[in-house]
C-alpha cells in the first residue's frame, strides 16, 4: 500500500485473529488486515477477501473470494466503526456481479467439482492491476484469474458516486483463455518492464481431495502436475518488453516513473532501508469520492460542530439522493450532528421531492443515530424537520419515526424518554410541541397502513412504525395484511413487525392464520412459533394430536431440538424420528440412489419441499447457504455425500451461529454482517434479522453446518434419485 503497509486477505473463515506479540489486543475477526513491518502492527482494513488483493494508481484497494471476482474497499475500516449508532455493517462492496450473476466464457469445459459450465465465476484468485506504461490502454484496469475455466477476466473501473464500478471487457470473450484442461491461472501482476505476469500452476485437478468421493480419491493422482508450472509474459503483439533497468543509487528517481512497479519497490527498499519515502497516489478527478473523503476528514469532534460543514453534508445528500456511501460516509462522520444534518436535509426540499427506498433509509439512520446518540440539542433539531407541514404525512415521515423509535431505546435514558411511545404520552417539556405532532402522524399512519387505496410505496414506508403500538392495537391489522391477497411487499414487511412482538404474544394469531396462509407466509409463521422453547412446544403437541403437519417444520429446526433435552427433545425425536449418528452408513445404504434414472421434474418438486428455504438452483429458492450452480458436473456419489453428511468438509464462513436473546428467543443462522452495536443473522427462508448487541444473551459458533445431518429421514431413495437428477440437470 502507499502507506508502506503490507495488506492481507482475511475474514472468510470467521475465526479470531490476534499478532503473537500482543495477544488480545487486537482482533481482525471477519476483516482484511494490514500489517506495518517497521512496528509489527496488525490493524483490521475493510472488507474480507480469500486469494487476491491489489492497488490501482490511486490507492484503491481491490480483492476478491471465490465467488466475488472484483470487491472494493469504499470506506476505511476506521470510518465504518467511528459511529456505533450509523448502522454501517460493512465498508466494502462488490463492483462487479458476483455468485451466480457472474459470467465467464472458458474455451473448454473444466472436468472440476465446480463446473466452469456453469458460466460463472467459481475460482476468483490473484487478481491484479496493470500499472504499466507499455500498454497504456490497459492502465488500472482490474484482472481477475480462474483457474477453473482457464481464463482472465478483464475489467475496465469507473466512478460510481462515491464508489466505483467495474465493467467486463470482451463480448462472450476472455482477456486470457485456454484449451488446455491443465492450464490454472492464479495470480497477475505488472511486472518491471511494463509487461504483465501471470502465474501458471498447471495442475490437472484444481479441487481439493475432500471435495471428491473417497473411492476416486483411491484410484487417482490428486497432486498431478506438483512438479509442474509455468509463467506467462504478455505484452502488446507487434511490441517487445524492454530491458529491466537496476534501481537508481538514489531511490526517489523512482517515484515519477511510469510503471507502479518501480514506485512501489522504491518505497519498500526505502522503508527496508529506515528512510521510508512517500509517493502521493494520482488525483481522483472525480467529484464525488473527493467530496466522499472531504466527509470522512471532517468528522464531528469533542463539541460543537459548525454550520458551514453541517451545510456541506446536508448538500451532498441532497445533490446524491440514491448513493448509499455518500449517506454512509455522513452518518460516520456526524456522532454529535444527525439531527442538524436531518433538519437542513429536509429543509433543502430537494432530496424530498421523490420517494425511494435509499431515501428512506438514509432519513431513518439519520434519525436513529440523533436519538441513540443522546444529545438532547441535537435531537431537538431532529424533532423540529418533523414538525415540517403540521398535520401532513408525507412518504418521508414515517422514515424519521422509525428512526427515532429504534434510536431511543439505545439512548440509555439521557433524553428523558427510552421510546417513541414514552415521548408521545410522557414528553420532557422541551419536547412537548414535537410529541403532540408525532400523536398526530401516528394516528394518520394507522388510516393509512389499513387503506387498500393507499399507495403501496406510503403502506410500506408506515408500516414499520405498527410495532410501536400496544399488541391488542396492533394486532387487528397484522391479521389484515397477513391475509391472503395481500401485496407480498406488504405481507413481509407485516411479518417483520410481527416477529417484533414476539411468539408468545403473536401465537394465537399465528394459529388463526396458518389454515389459509399462503405456502410463504405459513413457512414464516412456523419458523416464528419454532424460535421460542415454549411456543415451539406447543407446536409439537399440536403436531402430535394430528392438528398440523410436522413438514412445516424445516430440517434445521428439527435438528436442532432432537439434540435437546426433556419434554421438547422427546416430541422433537417422536415426530421427526433421529438422526442416524453412524453418516457413512447412510451414504452407503443411499449410494443405490446413484444408480437410478431419477425424474428431474419431480427432483424440483422435492427440492422446493426440502432445501428451498436454504439454496438457490437457477431461479428456485434463496441463497443462504452455499449457491448451487456449480454442482452440475458433481459425480452424483459426492452430491449424495454432501447432501447426507453436510458436516464432512463444511467451511467455517457457512457455519451456523446460535444467538439467544435477553426476551428467550433462539436464533440460528449464518452471520451476514457485524457492526459495533448489532450482529445481523441470515437465517433459512433467505430471512435476516439485525440483533443488537445488548440484547445478545450468548452467541455461540456450532462449527456445523446450517445444513443438519438426517435428511434422509424427509425423503426416500426414489426422491434422492429424483433430487440428484434435478441438481445435476439430467433430462
Amino acid at each position: 500500500g502507499l502507506d508502506n503497509k503490507g495488506y492481507f486477505n482475511n475474514g472468510l473463515d470467521a475465526k479470531e485473529i490476534y499478532p503473537a506479540a500482543h495477544a488480545g489486543e487486537t482482533n481482525v475477526t471477519r476483516f482484511n488486515f494490514r500489517w506495518d513491518p517497521q512496528t509489527g502492527k496488525i490493524e483490521p482494513t475493510s472488507g474480507y477477501g480469500q486469494y487476491g488483493g491489489a492497488f490501482d494508481d490511486f490507492g484503491h484497494h481491490f480483492f476478491c473470494s471465490n465467488r466475488n471476482p472484483l470487491m472494493f474497499a469504499v470506506m476505511p475500516y476506521e470510518a465504518v466503526m467511528r459511529n456505533p449508532y450509523a448502522g454501517i455493517t460493512q465498508g466494502h462492496e462488490d463492483i462487479a456481479p458476483a455468485g451466480a450473476d457472474t459470467r465467464v466464457y472458458p474455451l473448454k469445459i473444466t472436468h472440476t467439482t465446480a463446473d466452469a459450465h456453469a458460466g460463472t465465476n467459481t475460482a476468483c484468485s490473484g487478481l491484479g492491476v496493470y500499472r504499466g506504461s507499455l500498454m497504456p490502454e490497459l492502465k488500472n484496469n482490474v484482472f481477475v484469474p480462474d483457474p477453473t475455466g482457464q481464463l482472465i477476466t478483464r475489467y475496465q473501473v469507473e466512478p460510481n458516486g462515491a464508489s466505483l464500478k467495474a465493467t467486463r471487457v470482451g463480448e462472450r470473450r476472455e482477456f486470457f483463455r485456454s484449451s488446455d484442461e491443465w492450464c490454472r491461472p492464479v495470480n497477475f501482476t505488472t511486472g518491471p518492464d511494463g509487461a504483465i505476469y501471470v502465474c501458471d500452476m498447471y495442475r490437472r485437478w484444481i479441487d481439493h481431495a475432500r471435495f471428491f468421493p473417497e473411492e476416486f480419491v483411491k484410484t487417482h493422482d490428486m497432486r498431478q502436475g506438483e512438479n509442474e508450472g509455468r509463467i506467462w509474459r504478455i505484452v502488446k503483439k507487434g511490441t517487445k518488453a524492454p530491458k529491466i533497468e537496476a534501481a537508481p543509487k538514489d531511490l526517489t528517481a523512482w517515484l515519477d516513473h511510469g510503471n507502479g512497479w518501480q514506485r512501489d519497490t522504491a518505497r519498500r527498499l526505502s522503508a527496508e532501508q529506515g528512510k521510508p519515502i512517500t509517493s502521493a497516489a494520482e488525483v481522483v478527478k472525480d467529484v464525488h469520492r473527493q467530496a466522499f473523503f472531504e466527509i470522512l476528514a471532517n468528522a464531528d469532534a469533542e463539541g460543537l460542530t459548525s454550520d458551514a460543514v453541517i451545510d456541506r453534508r446536508a448538500q451532498l445528500i441532497g445533490e446524491s439522493p440514491e448513493d448509499s456511501w455518500m449517506a454512509k460516509a455522513v452518518l460516520s462522520s456526524s456522532a454529535n450532528s444527525s439531527g442538524a444534518v436531518l433538519a437542513k436535509v429536509i429543509s433543502l426540499g430537494k432530496f424530498t421531492d421523490g420517494y425511494s427506498q435509499q431515501r428512506m433509509e438514509t432519513l431513518r439512520s439519520l434519525a436513529s443515530s440523533a436519538a441513540a446518540v443522546g444529545l438532547k440539542s441535537d435531537f431537538s433539531l431532529a424533532l423540529k424537520a418533523v414538525e415540517t407541514e403540521p398535520g401532513i404525512l408525507t412518504w418521508w415521515k414515517p422514515a424519521l419515526l422509525q428512526g427515532f423509535s429504534e434510536g431511543l431505546p439505545k439512548s440509555g435514558g439521557k433524553l428523558g424518554v427510552k421510546t417513541l411511545a414514552a415521548l408521545v404520552s410522557k414528553p420532557p417539556v422541551e419536547f412537548k410541541d414535537a410529541a403532540e405532532e408525532i400523536s398526530v402522524l401516528l394516528t394518520r399512519v394507522d388510516e393509512v397502513m389499513s387503506d387498500a387505496k393507499a399507495p403501496l410505496d406510503q403502506r410500506l414506508a408506515a408500516l414499520p412504525l405498527l410495532s410501536q403500538r400496544p399488541w391488542d392495537k396492533a394486532e387487528p391489522v397484522l391479521r389484515t395484511l397477513l391475509a391472503e391477497g395481500q401485496p407480498t411487499e406488504l405481507q413481509a414487511a407485516a411479518f417483520a413487525v410481527l416477529k417484533k412482538y414476539g411468539a408468545d404474544k403473536a401465537s394465537p394469531l399465528v394459529y388463526e392464520l396458518l389454515p389459509e396462509a399462503g405456502p410463504m407466509v405459513r413457512r414464516d409463521l412456523v419458523t416464528l412459533l419454532t424460535a421460542n422453547a415454549k411456543t415451539a412446544l406447543a407446536l409439537f403437541k399440536r403436531m402430535d394430536k394430528g392438528e398440523i403437519s410436522p413438514a412445516l417444520v424445516d430440517v434445521e429446526t428439527r435438528w436442532r431440538y432432537q439434540r435437546g433435552t426433556g419434554e421438547l427433545r422427546d416430541l422433537a425425536v417422536k415426530l421427526f424420528g433421529q438422526p442416524s449418528e453412524d453418516r457413512a452408513a447412510v451414504i452407503a445404504n443411499y449410494m443405490d440412489c446413484t444408480q437410478m434414472k431419477g425424474d428431474a421434474k419431480k427432483g424440483r418438486e422435492v427440492f422446493s419441499m426440502i432445501c428451498i428455504t436454504c439454496h438457490k438452483h437457477g431461479e428456485l429458492g434463496v441463497e443462504v447457504g452455499p449457491p448451487l450452480s456449480d454442482v452440475k458436473a458433481k459425480p452424483p456419489e459426492a452430491l449424495l455425500s454432501d447432501i447426507l453428511d453436510p458436516n464432512r468438509m463444511v467451511e467455517a464462513r457457512w457455519c451456523a451461529y446460535t444467538i439467544e436473546t435477553q426476551d428467550g428467543r433462539a436464533l440460528s443462522g449464518l452471520v451476514a454482517a457485524e457492526s459495533a452495536d448489532s450482529v445481523t443473522l441470515k437465517m433459512m427462508g433467505g430471512l435476516s434479522e439485525t440483533i443488537q448487541r445488548s440484547q445478545i444473551k450468548k452467541m455461540v459458533s456450532t462449527d456445523k453446518s446450517l445444513m443438519p445431518p438426517g435428511l434422509e429421514g424427509a425423503i426416500n431413495k426414489e426422491q434422492m434419485a429424483d433430487l440428484l437428477a434435478f441438481l445435476r440437470g439430467v433430462q
